[in-house]
């Protein structure tokens, strides 16, 4: 046999094993079963009250998604997208799980995610700890999505009780564009963090003149 064609055989032999091997971790993927269930906000604030936290939360980390975007929400649902992240962190990515804690879709629900006391896969780079990780499902660069209405309202509703539960600051959040070592616009250049501030503030004060009547 000539060391060509044994070189040959060699390369195929090792691809098929390298696909047989992720086919199998697909597969076990795949059997899973699926941990996504559609919270409204204040099924989500009773949650965060009543949840037993193993860990000290100091920030909440803003995302977008990107992919999908509101036209692809339209097309398969929002379990549809989140069972597609999903897949594309843990078969992909090599996630342990889903990276984000929650989802928030287009017409404001909710969805679950990753299990709230493990740390999420957010920005990397050793800063992952203490943070609670959401993802809004969109694409809200300029000229793209547009980051309104009952999504936005409930953002800030999961915001406001992830920090209120902790005691934390308005501040106690992060875009991941802020973090230094990434080129990402994510949440996207059409959200602006001193107007998304602002409107976090209002919703707090709204929630707390709730509570005190």
């Amino acid at each position: 046999m000539s060391l060509s064609l044994m070189m040959w055989r060699r390369h195929y032999a090792s691809f098929d094993a390298r696909l047989a091997q992720r086919a199998a971790f697909e597969a076990e993927a795949s059997d899973m079963p699926p941990p996504f269930r559609p919270m409204s906000k204040q099924r989500f604030a009773a949650e965060v009250a009543g949840f037993s936290w193993q860990r000290r939360v100091w920030r909440v980390d803003v995302h977008h998604t990107f992919i999908p975007d509101h036209a692809r929400f339209r097309e398969i649902g929002g379990l549809g997208c989140q069972e597609g992240m999903c897949r594309h962190h843990v078969v992909e990515r090599r996630f342990d799980d889903i990276a984000q804690h929650v989802t928030i879709a287009p017409d404001g629900v909710i969805w679950s995610g990753r299990d709230w006391n493990k740390m999420p896969a957010s920005v990397g780079f050793g800063l992952n700890r203490g943070a609670f990780m959401l993802e809004m499902i969109g694409n809200f660069d300029v000229g793209h999505d547009r980051l309104d209405g009952a999504q936005l309202e409930t953002t800030f509703a999961v915001v406001a009780a992830v920090q209120h539960h902790f005691k934390l600051p308005a501040e106690a959040l992060l875009f991941h564009r802020e973090v230094p070592v990434t080129e990402k616009t994510c949440p996207g250049t059409g959200v602006e963090k001193r107007t998304f501030l602002a409107g976090l503030s209002e919703h707090r004060a709204r929630l707390a003149l709730l509570t005190s009547a």
